[in-house]
């Protein structure tokens, strides 16, 4: 069955890389041709072919997929642990590779039932004189040629290259653009650099809050966001736990709905979840504190349920072994263990949700960043950067108070 996964999975992960680095250079030569019909701000579409085109876009992606196997291994193989051996763990010779790439045509002709029949040593591999056997580790002492001189680590090369150069022209990284506008930026950094703290206690009249008030309110923002998410988080943590939840059908449906909940809600940013609020309660910092403490459940409780699943087993077989139901397990066999470590976290998140503060006042959150993002509308350098500075103060204290801390409970 091991093997019968290492082929399928190793082959479904070959031919997707494959379609990537086609479809990426694809995407690159579509954003160089000007003379594309498609819009410009369209710049990841599937390319307009007709079906005997795609037929042979498909034929050509199997085609070399089946020759990376092999004259590989191939990345996907690599990645399973798999290699191709020859009679006697002999690598195999240039003709068995020619053998293996032709009958692997055949093998596909017939959907590959001789896999499925056969997973151990299938025909097309027979013929060939070839078996699939796990990699030998290092410890082995088996020599292995540099990455560099085989198939795996150039196509790993390939698509790496690939991504950077994807990358660069989708997010149209402009280097001379960048040092051509240089001089746009010198009154943003005059600004910056004379930083004015008129408002550091007095209220500004036109928004009626000072520097101070900003940023106490976004401390508290914070706080209350992390202390209410973590009374919610800590239940939620032992359900979304598979070695405590997932003990019958009952437990393994709760297990798979609260690690849904905390994967939903944690991928959506807490800048949306500011705009609901604040279209909900009101623009203000309860709507930035109800958007934090939503995204504080999901991510505390993902990852509080992640250390609940790596604790040591024998004190829960020790006091499961006493008759205790499951709420007593918890309580004195994985409380204890995690405690630290969920001590640990709630102070980091604690610190990430005053950096999150300031960015969702964008959208009506409120706080420091309210000041921030005024200030920074109307043109008013000096005064971002007085808010940027004390900000800049308070984060570093926090860090350095709660790295303080957490290297004395964990």
């Amino acid at each position: 069955m091991r093997l019968l996964r290492a082929r399928l999975l190793s082959f479904f992960t070959d031919l997707v890389l494959w379609a990537y680095l086609l479809y990426g250079g694809f995407t690159l030569y579509y954003l160089a041709a000007r003379w594309s019909p498609w819009k410009p701000e369209e710049k990841l579409v599937l390319p307009s072919l007709s079906s005997w085109e795609w037929a042979v876009v498909l034929v050509g992606m199997l085609e070399i997929t089946f020759l990376t196997r092999a004259f590989g291994p191939s990345l996907g193989e690599r990645a399973l642990g798999v290699h191709l051996l020859g009679e006697g763990d002999a690598p195999p010779t240039l003709a068995q590779r020619i053998a293996y790439f032709g009958f692997s045509h055949v093998a596909l002709l017939f959907l590959g039932f001789g896999v499925w029949l056969a997973p151990q040593n299938p025909w097309h591999e027979r013929w060939a004189g070839l078996r699939l056997q796990p990699l030998p580790s290092p410890e082995r002492g088996v020599p292995r040629p540099p990455w560099y001189r085989t198939m795996y680590g150039l196509t790993a090369v390939l698509v790496v290259a690939m991504t950077l150069a994807v990358g660069w022209r989708l997010t149209e990284i402009d280097v001379r653009g960048l040092v051509r506008n240089t001089s746009k930026s010198m009154r943003i950094w005059r600004g910056l650099s004379n930083p004015d703290f008129s408002y550091l206690f007095q209220p500004d009249p036109r928004i009626k809050l000072s520097f101070i008030d900003g940023l106490i309110q976004s401390l508290y923002m914070a706080l209350m966001a992390t202390v209410t998410g973590i009374v919610v988080a800590f239940p939620l943590s032992f359900m979304g736990a598979r070695n405590i939840a997932a003990r019958n059908p009952v437990g393994w449906a709760l297990y798979g709905l609260v690690r849904g909940f905390f994967n939903v809600f944690r991928a959506v940013e807490s800048t949306y979840w500011a705009a609901i609020f604040a279209i909900w309660v009101g623009f203000g910092p309860f709507a930035g504190s109800l958007a934090l403490f939503i995204h504080t459940i999901a991510a505390l409780g993902k990852l509080f349920s992640e250390q609940v699943e790596h604790i040591d087993p024998g004190p829960v077989e020790a006091v499961t072994a006493t008759g205790a139901n499951l709420i007593q397990v918890v309580r004195y066999a994985v409380v204890p263990q995690v405690l630290p470590q969920f001590l640990a976290f709630s102070l980091y998140r604690w610190d990430i949700n005053l950096r999150m503060a300031t960015v969702i006042a964008l959208v009506g959150g409120g706080g420091i960043g309210r000041l921030l993002f005024e200030y920074k509308d109307d043109l008013q350098w000096s005064l971002v950067g007085g808010v940027i500075i004390l900000f800049m103060v308070t984060v570093w204290l926090m860090d350095y108070v709660s790295g303080w801390v957490r290297e004395r409970i964990v």
